[in-house]
């Protein structure tokens, strides 16, 4: 009886540690966000989002007339409109940190939010895309 407490006991402090690091995973900050835009596997923008003064859109074209409009503002980044069959990247919605990337895999285009003070590419090992 005593063993099955001691288990018991365990695995909720092992629930309770993934519960608690989970939430401060998805809910970190980041203090200079920029905005990295990258087409098959090529950087086309990195942006200081504290540095946009309003929304804009930039249009990003591919090879065979494919075209994705991505919003940029101070606060969040998102794929506004996308020629691809599925629109997946649309429906995704707003991104504000660097938890998840937007990416859309028919235009081959990948967005995603970085901390400005530590992220160079020239450290990476391999691209995305």
């Amino acid at each position: 009886m005593k063993h099955k407490k001691i288990v018991i006991s365990v695995f909720i402090c092992l629930i309770l540690i993934g519960i608690i690091g989970s939430y401060l995973v998805m809910h970190k900050q980041i203090s200079n966000r920029n905005v990295i835009i990258t087409q098959d596997g090529k950087e086309l923008y990195r942006i200081a989002m504290d540095s946009v003064d309003k929304p804009y859109v930039i249009e990003i074209k591919g090879e065979n007339g494919e075209v994705n409009n991505v919003l940029i503002s101070k606060e969040k980044v998102q794929m506004e409109s996308a020629s691809c069959p599925d629109g997946l990247c649309v429906k995704h919605g707003a991104i504000s940190d660097g938890v998840l990337p937007i990416v859309c895999l028919p235009n081959k285009v990948y967005i995603q939010i970085v901390d400005g003070n530590d992220y160079e590419t020239e450290d990476l090992d391999a691209k995305v895309g």
